[in-house]
C-alpha cells in the first residue's frame, strides 16, 4: 500500500449526537469495526485499507452518545482470519452481555479457536463475497466453512459488493439450513432503480427463503452527501419484504469514505426511521427484538 493513502479519506465524525428522537432501550448497533495498534495487530499482506484511529474505547462512547445499549463488532477484513484483536477485546471486556461479534472463517482456523471465539460471544461468520474484495476463495471451500458456522449455532454475514451477488446465486440459494444475513443492503446500485434484478433476487430470497438484511450504508451508497433521499425507496422495499428479519448497523468508523462530508452517526439513525415512516413498532423491531433473536441478547 502506498504511503499516504489514508490520508485521502475522511475521519469519522466525532462530535457524535443523539439521534432525533432517541432510540428505544436496548438498542443495537448490529455492525461496527474496530481497530489497534498496528505494531500489535499487524493487517494481512496486501490490506484493502490500513487501519483508522478507532478503537473499540472510541466506539464505546459513540453507543452511549447514541442511546445505544448494544453492539456488534464485525472482525474487519484488513486482519483477515487473524483474530487477537478481537480475542484481546472480547476478553477484557468484564460483563459481555451486551456484546456479540461476528468472525472470519476459512479453511484453516482451527476448531480450537473457533471454540474459544463461540464462548467470547461470536455469533457469525463473515463472508467477503466479490472481486473487489480480492478474496481467493471458492464457493466450495465457503460451503465448507458455513457447514462449520452451522455446528456452532452461528449465522452467516454475506458482505457482497454490488451485483456480484448474481455471480453467487446459484450455490447460495442450495445452502441450506443456515441463517444468512446479507450486508449493507447488498451494496446495491441505487442508480439502476428498486426494479433492477440484484435488488429483486434479494427482495425473494428475503421474503420467501427466510434471509436477513441489513439496512446499513444507505449514505455511502446514495449519490447524495446529505439527506440521502434516494436510499429510502430501497430501505422501504427490504423492510415491507420482511420486517421481523431486519436490522440496522452504523458500519462505523466508515472506512474509505471518499464523499464529500462525513455524516454524524446520528444521521444513519434517523435514515433508518425514514425507511419505516418513523413507525415506533417497526424501529424497536429493528434496533431491539430482530438484533436480540439474531445475536442471542
Amino acid at each position: 500500500m502506498e504511503a499516504g493513502t489514508q490520508e485521502r479519506f475522511l475521519d469519522w465524525d466525532r462530535d457524535t449526537r443523539m439521534p432525533v428522537p432517541p432510540p428505544p432501550p436496548l438498542s443495537c448497533d448490529s455492525q461496527f469495526h474496530i481497530y489497534g495498534d498496528i505494531s500489535r495487530y499487524p493487517t494481512k499482506k496486501g490490506a484493502l485499507y490500513e487501519p483508522p484511529d478507532a478503537t473499540f474505547q472510541d466506539m464505546q462512547g459513540v453507543l452511549r452518545k447514541m442511546g445505544f445499549a448494544r453492539g456488534v463488532i464485525v472482525h474487519a477484513m484488513p486482519y483477515d482470519t487473524d483474530h487477537r484483536l478481537l480475542i484481546d477485546t472480547l476478553s477484557a471486556i468484564e460483563d459481555r452481555t451486551n456484546i456479540r461479534a461476528t468472525a472470519i472463517i476459512k479453511e484453516h482456523v482451527t476448531d480450537t479457536e473457533l471454540d474459544r471465539l463461540n464462548q467470547l460471544g461470536v455469533r457469525a461468520a463473515r463472508f467477503n463475497i466479490g472481486k473487489y474484495y480480492k478474496e481467493d476463495q471458492t464457493p466450495e471451500a465457503m460451503m465448507r466453512s458455513m457447514a462449520r458456522a452451522r455446528e456452532l449455532g452461528w449465522h452467516a454475514r454475506l458482505h457482497v459488493a454490488g451485483p456480484n451477488i448474481l455471480d453467487h446465486a446459484p450455490w447460495l440459494s442450495h445452502v441450506k439450513d443456515l441463517t444468512f444475513v446479507v450486508d449493507h443492503m447488498g451494496h446495491a446500485h441505487f442508480e439502476e432503480g428498486v426494479s433492477s434484478p440484484t435488488v429483486q433476487w434479494l427482495v425473494d430470497r428475503i421474503r420467501n427463503h427466510d434471509w436477513w438484511l441489513m439496512l446499513s450504508n444507505g449514505a455511502r451508497l446514495s449519490a447524495q452527501t446529505e439527506g440521502f433521499d434516494d436510499a429510502v425507496p430501497f430501505g422501504k422495499a427490504f423492510v415491507e419484504a420482511a420486517p421481523d428479519r431486519m436490522i440496522w448497523g452504523s458500519d462505523w468508523p466508515h472506512v474509505r469514505w471518499r464523499k464529500g462530508r462525513m455524516p454524524n452517526e446520528a444521521e444513519l439513525v434517523e435514515l433508518l426511521y425514514r425507511y419505516v415512516d418513523h413507525d415506533a413498532g417497526l424501529i424497536e423491531k429493528i434496533l431491539v427484538t430482530n438484533p436480540a433473536r439474531l445475536h442471542g441478547f
